[in-house]
């Protein structure tokens, strides 16, 4: 694969792409039919710009920079040819064009789409793009807008990474754990398998609530909890094993997602819990990461190494 700078040889590609996938899902727009048929006017000559990507001698996908003003562009029309669709060509587009941006001058880059793209969504979160408030009317088919901003320290996505990284890694040694030996208590008064990874369900719960709401206050004060008393109240014991672990998956995957779309702006916001001393939500972000694996430790002993 290569990524080529714009020409406008390849223009009648980036109409074509573009006007397959929007017909295949949507319906085309005026806006749409200006912009692909003089894509030159509407985004080369307005301070934009437009790369494609090639295998071999084929374009496999395009996508462009639209100028909104000095600081912001808006990533736009980005298509990939159904032939090389999850080969990766759209997130190496999406890279390139935002690294494109930067080199530019540009500070922010914003996105339309639509929520039904689901696979075209998580691209754009796994790059850093957050949910921005939509305003009405820019296009008929987008329900939701996005944005990535190069100023913002996005430290807290490297606990997001290793977060989901973990999940991936260990959902499928937990899944040979037998039934009987997860539900083993090793000795009185310490927690079985089931009641940690209940335990690290619990901990998920009350910290996706420190994550949100603490963006919304600059000093969040909020109580702790009794971790013994939600592991019995949870009955988490009683759970049957493949279900609880896939709960304890699927909770800490979607948790990655909420930590990695937190604005960098907000971290430095602090958070006290019961009477302890405010702490960052950074430091939150970070410190659920270190809990999560210390308990997996744990479960490493009880379970004798399967995971």
């Amino acid at each position: 694969m290569k990524i080529l700078t714009y020409s406008p040889e390849y223009l009648p590609d980036f109409e074509r792409l573009n006007k397959h996938w929007i017909r295949k899902y949507f319906t085309l727009e005026p806006v749409d039919v200006d912009v692909l048929e003089h894509a030159d006017k509407y985004i080369i000559d307005t301070g934009g710009t437009i790369i494609f990507a090639a295998i071999g001698s084929n374009i496999a996908g395009t996508v462009a920079l639209k100028k909104i003003d000095d600081e912001s562009v808006e990533m736009t029309k980005m298509a990939v040819d159904e032939d090389y669709q999850g080969k990766g060509v759209g997130r190496e587009l999406a890279k390139h064009i935002i690294e494109l941006a930067w080199e530019m001058g540009f500070k922010k880059v914003i996105l339309y789409s639509n929520t039904k793209l689901v696979p075209a969504i998580s691209l754009y979160t796994s790059l850093g793009f957050r949910e921005i408030p939509l305003e009405a009317e820019r296009y008929q088919r987008s329900n939701i807008k996005m944005e990535i901003s190069r100023e913002e320290e996005n430290v807290h996505y490297a606990a997001a990474d290793e977060l989901l990284k973990i999940v991936e890694e260990i959902f499928p040694l937990l899944q040979q754990v037998p039934e009987s030996a997860a539900a083993e208590r090793p000795e009185r008064g310490k927690w079985s398998a089931k009641e940690i990874i209940g335990h690290l369900i619990d901990s998920g719960i009350n910290n996706n609530t420190r994550f949100i709401r603490s963006q919304q206050i600059s000093l969040l004060e909020i109580p702790g909890y009794d971790q013994d008393f939600w592991t019995r109240g949870q009955a988490w014991q009683h759970m049957g094993w493949q279900d609880l672990i896939k709960l304890w998956a699927v909770f800490n995957k979607h948790l990655s997602i909420t930590i990695r779309t937190i604005p960098a702006t907000k971290l430095q916001n602090k958070c006290k819990i019961s009477d302890r001393e405010p702490v960052t939500l950074l430091f939150l972000v970070t410190d659920y990461v270190v809990h999560f694996k210390h308990h997996l430790q744990q479960l490493k002993v009880i379970t004798k190494d399967t995971i």
